[in-house]
Formats: C-alpha cells, structure tokens, sequence
C-alpha cells in the first residue's frame, strides 16, 4: 500500500503532510476516505471540532475536510479556531445548504471551496484534486521564499566580494574566460565539430579534374553546423548590442507578465512531449506594478525556460512560481536534475555559470538551434537583462521535499523590484 501510494504521489502534484477529515457520521467518513485512497492521499480522521484541534497540536496536515454540523464542536468553531492558528489553513466545507447567501457566508470565512451534499465522487474528486494542487504550490512557493531570503542577504556580501577580485585580479578572470571560451567553442556543435568535419573532408576528399568529390553526408553535417555557428555569433552580437543599448521601460501589471510567462512553453511543446516533461504554470492572485522592458524581460524567462528543459530529468516536470519577496517580484524555474551525468549546479559554480563562455556541461544537441545565445552565453544574457532592471539573478541548486523523496533541482530565480 506504501509503495502504491508513494507512486501516485509521484504522478500527481500532492502534498507529503496528511489530510484531516472532520465529519462525525461513520457513513460519510468512510466514503470520503475511499476517495482519498483513490488519488493517493494520506488522510485522517477526527469525529467532530474538539478532537480536531487536539490533532492539530502534535501533526502538521495540508487540507481540512470540514462537516459543518457536528456534536462537541460544529464545524464553524473549528474553523474560526483554525484560522487563528493556521491563517493560511487549506479548508473544504461539506455542506447540505445550496442557498447563495449561506455558500457566501461559508466562503467569507476563509475557505479555499465547498462541496454540496449529497456527496458526488466524480465531482468531489475534481474539486479535491484542485485543492491538493493548490496545497503543492503553496508549500513550493514557501520553500522558495526561505531559500530566497538566504540568497537575497548574501547578494550584497557577493557583489562587495566581485568588485574586490574586479580590481586585484582582473588579469586571472581574463584568463578564465579565455579559457572559457576555447572550451565552448570546441564542445558540441558549431565552430569546433566544424573544424574536425574540415579535418575529415581533407583526409577523405577525392579529387576529380578541378573538383574534389565529397560524401554527401558529411558535407550536410558541415551545413548543419555553419547555421548553427552564425547562430552562434548572433548570439554574440546579440549580446553585445543588450550591454550597450539604453532600452526604453514602462510600468506593467504582474498579470501581463503572467499571461507571457503560459507562452513559454509553446516553441518547445514537441521536446516536451518526446522527453515526457510537463510544466507547471504559476498561480498568482494579487496584482503588482513593475517597470519593465516586456520584450527584453521575455527574453531572459526563454532562456531559463530552455535551460530549464535542457537539463530537467526525462518524466519530470518543470514548475515555474511566482512570488513577492521584500519588494521584489520574483519569478521561479525549477527543474528535477539527474544527479550523474549532471550534478547541476554546486554552490562553488553558482557565480561561475553567469560570467561570459563558462559552461559546466556541454551543449545539449537537439535543441541548440533554439538558444538565442551560445557559446555559454545564455545566463550572462539573463543576468545583464536583470540588471538592466535593476533586479537580481540567481541559479543554484536545492533539494525538492515536495514528493516523498527527496531529489535534486535547479532553481533559477529573477528578481525585479516593485515599483
């Protein structure tokens, strides 16, 4: 049962903490555990309001399921006491009374949905299962916020730090992006694969009067690997041109940037479904002001949305949050990594991997003629656009505690501040 459980947790989006049941008819009880055991929940049961809060004093849980009359304690008591402890408590009411004016009343107390009873197993299974993906979110974006505040306090001690080494040790960091860059130039495709094809035309070519006679194959590889070098350079140019122009910023709400943010996954829809990965997308209710280049700003979410798919774990998802965090509007992308190969990004890399050419793993093949920057330019980009606003730019790794176990992920986060 543990093992069936453990695999249905994996599949869909479910909290590790149980589910508490309040409901004092046996009947009732029975069903709705039924139906937890369906989606693969933890669940409990506590037979009116009192019994509940004495659970809730040694257990933490993720959702309520609420019977609003109950003997002992009825289920308004309980949830006026819940809330004092647990604001942000993730509650279901069970109720028999359908009139507008009583659903209001029972929504104005800070329930997340109510179910109508008689109790419908295909309807209460859709509202439950949008319950529990709200309760996943929520603990993601609390599990963020913490590793957020630690990254925000350190940024200042960082940018004291690289100024520092900016100024004794200017001719070291020219040596390591040298370095850099010769090694990006000879990984995967581009200018290093077509120097070994040159290589390989020159010992194979057959020369025929004024012509030399070359495999097909081999020249279309050399074509191939052209485009991909002027992509390359574009990229450069690219680059060069986003360090040096002054771009024109306007004041937008954080629900346009949301709408941009479903976008994302549409150019990569076929990798995705041929890697089996699937995206989450955020939720986020409260609306919020930002001083933005639109354009510029989606340029930089492309590009960890790419790199989030071109390291994420084969079956895995990529869930991208948004949150607000001491004045800054923060967007997250966070993918599953496979530990070997990839070992994502170790602490000793973190400021390594945003600096011009450095790259900690070669480039990933399929999808190298969508990179907007290569070379190992694609995080410089994004932290250049983010200082253009301002804002701050982080990529590291942290372990995932949202299924029962614990795995490896990168999160790649951009700070822009409120206005």
């Amino acid at each position: 049962m543990e093992t069936e459980l453990k695999k249905k947790n994996t599949l869909r989006k479910i909290p590790n903490d149980p589910i508490l049941i309040v409901e004092d008819k046996q009947e009732n009880s029975i069903l709705l555990e039924s139906l937890c055991d369906e989606l693969g929940v933890k669940h409990e049961v506590a037979s009116n309001g009192e019994e509940a809060l004495k659970r809730i004093e040694d257990k933490k849980y993720s959702l309520f399921i609420l019977d609003l009359m109950m003997p002992v304690m009825d289920g308004g008591a309980f949830l006026t006491k819940l809330k004092e402890i647990y604001p942000n408590a993730v509650v279901l009411v069970q109720t028999a009374i359908d009139r507008n004016e009583k659903i209001i009343e029972i929504m104005k107390l800070g329930v997340f949905d109510y179910i109508l009873k008689p109790i419908y197993p295909d309807i209460f299974l859709k509202v439950l299962q949008k319950a529990l993906n709200y309760c996943y979110l929520k603990n993601m974006e609390e599990n963020l916020a913490k590793i957020e505040d630690q990254k925000l306090r350190n940024q200042l001690e960082w940018l004291t730090y690289k100024e520092t080494i900016r100024k004794s040790d200017s001719e070291s960091f020219e040596k390591n992006s040298i370095h850099s860059l010769k090694t990006s130039l000879s990984q995967g495709s581009g200018i290093g694969a077509m120097t070994s094809l040159l290589d390989m035309i020159d010992s194979v070519k057959i020369q025929e009067e004024n012509f030399y006679k070359v495999d097909k194959e081999i020249l279309d590889l050399l074509l191939t690997n052209n485009r991909i070098t002027k992509n390359m350079l574009l990229g450069l140019e690219k680059l060069l041109d986003l360090i040096d122009q002054n771009f024109e910023f306007s004041s937008i709400s954080t629900k346009y940037i949301l709408e941009k943010v479903k976008e994302l996954p549409e150019s990569l829809n076929s990798f995705l479904m041929s890697k089996r990965v699937s995206v989450t997308l955020p939720i986020f209710k409260k609306e919020y002001k930002l001083n933005v280049n639109l354009p510029l700003l989606y340029l930089a979410m492309e590009e960890l949305f790419l790199n989030s798919f071109k390291y994420c774990s084969p079956n895995s998802q990529i869930d991208i949050f948004t949150n607000v965090n001491q004045s800054y509007f923060c967007i997250t992308f966070k993918n599953r990594m496979i530990e070997k190969p990839y070992g994502g990004i170790p602490e000793k890399f973190e400021q390594l991997v945003i600096q011009p050419f450095f790259r900690i793993y070669p480039p990933v093949e399929n999808v190298s003629h969508l990179e907007k920057f290569g070379l190992g330019l694609g995080l410089t980009a994004v932290d250049h656009i983010v200082r253009k606003h301002h804002g701050l730019f982080f990529i590291h790794n942290a372990n995932d505690h949202t299924s029962e176990d614990v795995s490896l992920c990168v999160l790649a986060e951009i700070f822009i501040p409120l206005i």
